[in-house]
């Protein structure tokens, strides 16, 4: 009898043995924790379970046995990276930068993918390239992105449009954070999208980005939030500032602890501009909040508010001809210059929440509820009562305000 229970215990602890739990840890090349990649616990060439990381770099898989089993990690800017599960019940992975072949993106297949298996035309600008460009608007920065032709009427703040593959500028879909942020079939101003924070920009072009709909007929342009990963709160501020009163200041706390993570972020730009009624000023806030209730379920918040104000100069008569104003003396007639009381204003609101609930068989689900409004409005005393607006149509004067909320509602 002592021996068939010795038996049995043998055979029982054997099987415990090789059930157990594992956890992956995903760092960056400097040891920082990566959050939100896609981990895929694979058993030759089938996906057994597929997880995202929480704020902290980790992943924890729960299995029957010890494998053999090979670990798929993908996350965007990075390589993508494939090792096998040791006997260990804990595994560090250190991902490398990507290099053009190997670049993760989001936007191409609407999930994480190696650039060369998406078959799309897609390329990014990282948070790294934006930091060393820092642009003041996304209009500055989509310059160095191939296909991408752009077009900024006059001077700072003044309406800039995307044109690609020979479209119009109505055939793009922009996207923040996961909410589209142009009416379908309508233009965006890029010159008063800021980036300040981003993490990347994504740009699809071609047939492939009607994957987000008919609207988005030439291109998908996919701006993502920087998201906190350190433990100690990293605190970031500075100031720069030029001629024409040019000023720019920013300041932002981010980190992550436990279950959360965190970005808060502010940042103002002030020019006066060279010549009459020709300054601009942007100001940008707003928060990027997760928290991982589970390995298998996260919830992700945004807020972000923009708001820009710049000064509209108008026509000047350089030819002698109209329109001219008169002046007296022996000097009857002058050109007439710009009026210095017309001006144009974007304010913006936008936020969503997104919960997300990875299967044990690999499915992922996404939830989430979305709001995003935006107001422009526009004085001009002295203007062409019969002008057409590219983005909100007949124009009433002498001042004109648009209240429409954009885009709404639940997935």
């Amino acid at each position: 009898m002592r021996v068939l229970l010795g038996l049995l215990a043998s055979i029982f602890l054997s099987l415990t043995a090789l059930a157990g739990d594992f956890t992956i840890k995903v760092v960056d090349p400097q040891s920082a924790a990566v959050g939100g990649a896609q981990v895929s616990l694979m058993h030759g060439d089938k996906i057994v379970s597929m997880l995202a990381t929480s704020p902290e770099g980790l992943a924890t898989f729960h299995t029957a046995d010890r494998g053999p089993y090979q670990v798929r990690i993908l996350a965007p800017g990075f390589a993508a990276e494939a090792v096998d599960l040791p006997s260990e019940s804990e595994l560090t992975v250190k991902l490398r930068l990507a290099t053009t072949s190997e670049t993760v993106v989001v936007s191409a297949n609407r999930s994480p993918v190696p650039t060369e298996a998406a078959g799309a035309d897609v390329d990014l600008l990282t948070g790294s390239q934006l930091t060393t460009m820092q642009p003041v608007a996304a209009n500055d920065a989509m310059r160095f992105l191939p296909g991408a032709v752009v077009n900024t009427a006059g001077q700072r703040g003044g309406l800039s449009s995307l044109f690609v593959r020979g479209g119009e500028s109505n055939y793009n879909k922009v996207i923040v954070d996961g909410v589209t942020i142009n009416a379908p079939g309508g233009t965006l101003d890029f010159g008063s999208l800021s980036l300040a924070q981003s993490d990347r920009m994504e740009f699809v072009r071609g047939t492939q980005s009607t994957l987000y709909g008919s609207d988005a007929m030439t291109s998908v342009v996919q701006v993502f939030t920087r998201t906190g990963s350190t433990l100690v709160p990293e605190l970031r501020f500075g100031a720069d500032g030029g001629n024409f009163s040019t000023a720019h200041g920013f300041a932002s706390l981010a980190g992550a602890r436990g279950r959360f993570d965190y970005n808060l972020f502010a940042d103002q730009f002030n020019t006066n501009g060279s010549g009459v009624n020709d300054a601009y000023s942007d100001w940008l806030s707003g928060a990027n909040v997760g928290v991982q209730f589970s390995p298998l379920i996260s919830l992700r918040s945004h807020l972000r508010h923009w708001n820009s104000h710049e000064g509209l100069p108008g026509e000047w008569s350089f030819n002698g001809k109209d329109p001219l104003v008169p002046a007296g003396g022996n000097d009857p007639l002058i050109p007439l210059q710009p009026d210095p009381s017309d001006w144009s204003q974007w304010n913006n609101m936008l936020g969503d929440v997104e919960l997300a609930v990875a299967a044990p068989n690999g499915w992922q689900h996404r939830f989430s509820g979305f709001d995003y409004l935006y107001r422009y409005n526009e004085l001009n005393l002295n203007g062409d009562p019969n002008r057409v607006s590219p983005l909100f149509g007949q124009f009433d004067f002498p001042s004109h305000e648009v209240d429409r909320i954009n885009r709404a509602g639940f997935e």
